[in-house]
């Protein structure tokens, strides 16, 4: 990171700062979406900023006001055109120390919970938006030129309402972002995710009360008394609520204090004023500024992190996001997530089982030991309940490792694995087999080993997927007065494929499984369906453009699968279900798996759901492929 402590940084002064202030009242996409009120507000907050002393020449007006507003001809309109090129072309290149965003107008929420907000020329078929959440993200890293804009304060007047509320497409949208810096940003919301932003006789009940609540104040101890301020409207708005004039919560969100200490989210500490406590024991200004030494802007999201996140409402009784995905990939909004949803539940903050659980997943660390210490240290504090002991990882099960190296056409070295817990070497046979013997091979060793496993995985060539191993006849020990029987090998355990040695991009394939273990397989994005029109040239480069997704639903026709199975190994997917060849039309794969939706599919359970689907006479494949879980390769001869 780029240096930028806060005792280095200039004094705040008028002449120094900038600002983009835009108001949309009039959509083009449809005259539903107009809003009275927005073009006055961005016009009065613009009136406050030139007030302190900021040379209007430093302030980027852009305002769509409706036809009677008052305030038509006073600036550019607030199209994409004229956003974007303030914001990342124009606003970039000004030597300035202080970067002010004011926005008031529609927004919304898109499923990484990054704010989007709908440009006036957006049209019905396509949402040309600002994504605001990318674009702080952009003038947080070192594209903004080292030296500039050192803060950033965004204040946004907008709702937070789910995407999924307009019919429309709003298109992916994010700005280039280079390495992070020590630039520090404060942003304020009118509202919690999901409320709307409320407007009163056509001036936003939120800049209405912020504008008060800064009125008298310099431009310099009105940035750096932001989070004071912050709270005096949420208290403002506590008030308003009590007495029916708004539902509202103004929530900030702040990093870093402008001091350089941790400040925590969007909880209003009222000194002392309350008779009593009101909602759920969420952390203190102690915990934050503890945790700001634990968990570090930036860190890497570790394995389990979801895993974490969901038992934290679990272990607690509060109930859990319905979406099964994180909230945000930093680990310190995560938990400002987490105390945001406490709800009135007064036993544990849910911070503290997330945290804990983490730790308990880590490999043995000074890490582990500051993190647990964090966990006691607040529990104590805040008078909470002691967190119980999180579940141990779920145990793999036992497998038996049948590799296959091609010695020509027809015939194949085989070595056994066994892993419980860890491998063990079975034993090779020197002389090349076929397929069939193979089968006898393992056939007896099944029948004669004391210790069945679980699960048993082919370790095989690219070209070997398309053998269905798992119809492979099994015999069963004959009993007395009953003939020798036998069952399919996928009827009696859990088969899988596996093809390690076709892995040409390994680092994308690790990082696959790893985005698998931190996010969990229920995430939404886990899992993409194919079906025959997908199947394309382009298929690969698809699969791999992301971490997501991690798991292949192949519901094609025959004469594509191994099409499709090219661009899972390619593409570094390292999970796979496709049906076998058979007479009958083959059901979808989503309702063989799961006979009974809308349950959402997990990633972790296939290699039972797949047994579970053969069992029902569901002809199914599965590649199950961890890069972390291949046993090391033994020479033939040794």
């Amino acid at each position: 990171m780029t240096d930028g402590s806060p005792a280095a940084e200039p004094r705040i002064t008028p002449e120094r700062t900038f600002a983009l202030v835009v108001g949309v009242e009039s959509y083009e996409i449809n005259a539903r979406l107009n809003l009275p009120g927005p073009a006055r507000d961005a016009v009065r907050f613009a009136d406050w900023l030139t007030g302190t002393g900021v040379p209007k020449s430093n302030v980027r007006l852009l305002l769509s006001p409706l036809a009677g507003a008052g305030v038509e001809g006073l600036a550019k309109p607030a199209t994409q055109k004229n956003v974007e090129e303030a914001l990342f072309t124009d606003l970039p290149q000004c030597d300035g120390d202080l970067l002010w965003i004011y926005w008031a107008g529609h927004g919304f929420l898109d499923r990484r919970h990054d704010l989007l907000l709908p440009y006036a020329d957006a049209t019905a078929g396509l949402f040309a938006h600002l994504n605001l959440s990318s674009a702080l993200r952009r003038w947080k890293s070192d594209e903004i030129a080292a030296g500039r804009f050192r803060r950033t304060v965004t204040v946004g007047d907008a709702c937070r309402l789910d995407i999924g509320r307009l019919t429309g497409k709003f298109p992916q949208v994010n700005y280039p972002a280079g390495a992070p810096t020590r630039r520090m940003q404060f942003t304020l919301y009118a509202s919690r995710v999901g409320e709307p932003a409320k407007n009163t006789v056509q001036a936003g009940q939120f800049t209405d009360t912020l504008l008060r609540r800064l009125e008298g104040r310099t431009l310099e101890l009105a940035t750096l008394e932001l989070a004071d301020i912050a709270r005096d409207v949420q208290a403002d708005f506590t008030v308003m609520r009590a007495n029916g004039t708004a539902w509202q919560h103004p929530q900030f969100d702040i990093a870093l204090g402008w001091d350089g200490s941790s400040l925590h989210g969007d909880a209003w500490v009222d000194g002392g004023r309350a008779s009593g406590p009101t909602g759920g024991l969420v952390l203190d200004q102690v915990a934050w500024t503890e945790l700001g030494q634990v968990i570090y802007e930036g860190t890497e999201l570790p394995p389990d992190t979801y895993a974490a996140y969901r038992w934290a409402f679990e272990v607690t009784g509060c109930a859990p996001p319905m979406d099964h995905r994180l909230p945000s990939a930093d680990l310190v909004e995560i938990v400002r997530d987490l105390d945001d949803r406490q709800g009135i539940s007064r036993a544990v903050p849910l911070a503290l089982p997330f945290v804990k659980h983490l730790a308990s997943r880590a490999a043995p660390s000074p890490w582990v030991v500051a993190a647990n210490g964090w966990v006691e240290r607040t529990r104590e504090r805040l008078g909470a309940d002691p967190v119980p002991a999180p579940p141990s990882r779920p145990v793999e099960p036992t497998a038996l490792h049948v590799r296959l190296t091609e010695e020509d056409d027809n015939s194949y070295r085989l070595q056994l694995w066994s892993f419980q817990g860890g491998w063990d070497y079975v034993g090779d046979f020197p002389n090349p087999m076929d397929l069939e013997a193979v089968r006898k091979v393992l056939t007896d060793h099944l029948l004669t080993e004391a210790t069945k496993p679980a699960r048993i995985e082919f370790h095989v060539p690219f070209d070997l997927l398309d053998v269905p191993f798992e119809t492979w006849a099994v015999p069963r020990p004959a009993r007395k007065g009953r003939g020798e029987r036998a069952v399919q090998l996928g009827c009696r355990y859990e088969v899988v494929l596996r093809c390690p040695e076709e892995r040409e991009d390994l680092e994308l394939w690790l990082a696959k499984w790893q985005w698998y273990e931190t996010h969990g397989g229920l995430h939404p994005d886990a899992v993409r369906d194919i079906t025959d029109r997908d199947v394309s040239g382009n298929l690969t480069d698809e699969l791999q453009l992301n971490a997501s997704p991690v798991c292949v639903l192949a519901d094609v026709t025959e004469e594509l699968v191994l099409d499709v199975l090219e661009a899972v190994v390619d593409g570094g997917i390292p999970i796979a279900v496709w049906r076998r060849r058979s007479p009958a039309l083959g059901t979808a794969i989503r309702t063989a798996l799961d006979p009974d939706p809308p349950h959402a599919l997990d990633v972790a359970s296939l290699p039972a759901g797949i047994k579970r689907a053969r069992v029902n006479q569901h002809p199914v494949a599965l590649l199950y492929d961890n890069p972390g879980r291949v046993p090391l390769r033994r020479s033939l001869s040794s």
